[in-house]
């Protein structure tokens, strides 16, 4: 299925703008502003969520491109396509310090914009991808739930095969209110164990995680929250 982008365009030369615009609409994005100045541009990022900004190097005023994508960089992470008349090697040197995923050197066709966002959108996917194993539980605490592996601050930790069991689970349902039963019957699977059991390896779990948002919902079982 298709994705529509939120684009930001920032190019002070209005022919180029434009055609980037019109380039950007037929392929089916938004376009969030197509503006020609750093200080409008760090303004728009603030006020609006945006997947890609298209940014001239080469901007009229104090702050050039490359500056400007650094100051949004340091508040959002936002995929930077650069549009300059400059290639050589001393300025894609400094671009290379930001969030960047494309470079169109001018004059470029619609089949160069075309290709540049393609691929960066291929990697903005394989990022997410990446990221859809690892769990943020907070306070340091990950959770890798490709290979049943809990960190704190990037340290695994050594955590017993019902221990691990159970956050694995309370992780494959997080923010859900999970009952002392479906932990009983997938943790300790073909046998009856008492809820003192269960308490007691999530008591045991604590202990090496203290500040794992967990809670225990009276009567019912425990809800893990990332949030």
């Amino acid at each position: 299925m298709f994705k529509k982008y939120h684009i930001l365009i920032v190019e002070d030369e209005f022919i180029n703008s434009q055609f980037v615009e019109q380039v950007l609409l037929q392929l089916g994005h938004n376009i969030v502003a197509n503006i020609k100045n750093a200080d409008s541009a760090i303004k728009i990022t603030e006020d609006n969520h945006i997947d890609f900004i298209f940014m001239d190097i080469n901007l009229e005023g104090e702050i050039d491109g490359i500056l400007c994508a650094k100051i949004i960089n340091h508040k959002k992470n936002i995929a930077i396509i650069y549009m300059t008349a400059f290639g050589d090697s001393q300025t894609i040197k400094e671009s290379i310090d930001t969030n960047i995923y494309g470079y169109l050197v001018k004059p470029f066709d619609a089949q160069d914009i075309e290709a540049t966002l393609a691929i960066a959108i291929k990697q903005i996917r394989k990022k997410e991808t990446q990221n859809l194993r690892y769990i943020n539980l907070g306070n340091g605490y990950r959770y890798d739930i490709e290979t049943k592996t809990f960190y704190i601050d990037n340290i695994p930790i050594n955590l017993t095969p019902k221990e691990s069991q159970t956050l694995y689970i309370l992780c494959n349902n997080i923010n859900q209110n999970i009952s002392y039963k479906i932990l009983g019957d997938n943790v300790w699977i073909g046998k009856e164990i008492s809820i003192s059991t269960i308490r007691d390896t999530v008591l045991r779990l604590r202990k090496k995680a203290p500040l794992l948002n967990l809670d225990n919902i009276i009567g019912i079982g425990y809800c893990l929250k990332n949030v």
